[in-house]
């Protein structure tokens, strides 16, 4: 592959990642504007009975309670498998609790981040190096989650340290492994309900 095959892969697989990156913008606006609608509305007054005290088993519930029937926490086992799938494969944990669409956005940003930095050739870090930097660039690397062994397993060879874009590359491989930790905390709050 000669010099203009590799900037018109680039340019293919940055013009893929930007698609990507404002659908996940425009998702992320919409909840915004959803959840700013939900703040705005007034609150309700409180109806109180004159020289009537409540005993502990007469409180009433929250207005958040009464409106959704109490959810089972999930158990400690299915959490971690969920948190699992989510970092071996990028999305399937949103995939795993309904939310297909995001899954769906969230594997495409994650994987075209982290195939454009294959293509321009960043480095794999590891673990053998004496400097924390490089070992903390390699479990950066490492959470995107399969496709960092898949890679080497078809034959990458870590990147080319004096290849033009080289270090772009190592910085898209990071930023795809913590783009990916936050999927994985974003479906971990969505399994235990603090996140719509």
């Amino acid at each position: 592959m000669d010099e203009m095959d590799r900037s018109e892969a680039f340019i293919h697989a940055s013009s893929f990642f930007a698609a990507g990156l404002a659908r996940v913008i425009s998702l992320q606006v919409g909840w915004l504007k959803g959840t700013r609608a939900v703040c705005r509305e007034p609150a309700k007054p409180v109806q109180t009975q004159p020289m009537a005290r409540k005993t502990t088993t007469q409180e009433e519930k929250p207005a958040k309670e009464a409106a959704n029937p109490a959810q089972a926490r999930p158990s400690s086992g299915s959490l971690f498998g969920l948190c699992l799938a989510a970092w071996l494969i990028p999305g399937l944990g949103h995939f795993m609790l309904g939310r297909k669409g995001r899954a769906v956005v969230l594997f495409l940003a994650i994987v075209g981040m982290f195939v454009c930095g294959l293509a321009m050739q960043g480095i794999f870090f590891s673990t053998g190096s004496p400097s924390y930097l490089h070992t903390l660039g390699y479990f950066a690397e490492l959470s995107t989650g399969i496709p960092m062994p898949a890679a080497t397993f078809f034959g990458y060879g870590g990147g080319k340290i004096f290849f033009v874009c080289s270090d772009y590359g190592t910085a898209f491989l990071i930023s795809a492994g913590m783009l990916n930790v936050l999927t994985i905390l974003d479906a971990y709050d969505i399994a235990l309900g603090r996140k719509p």
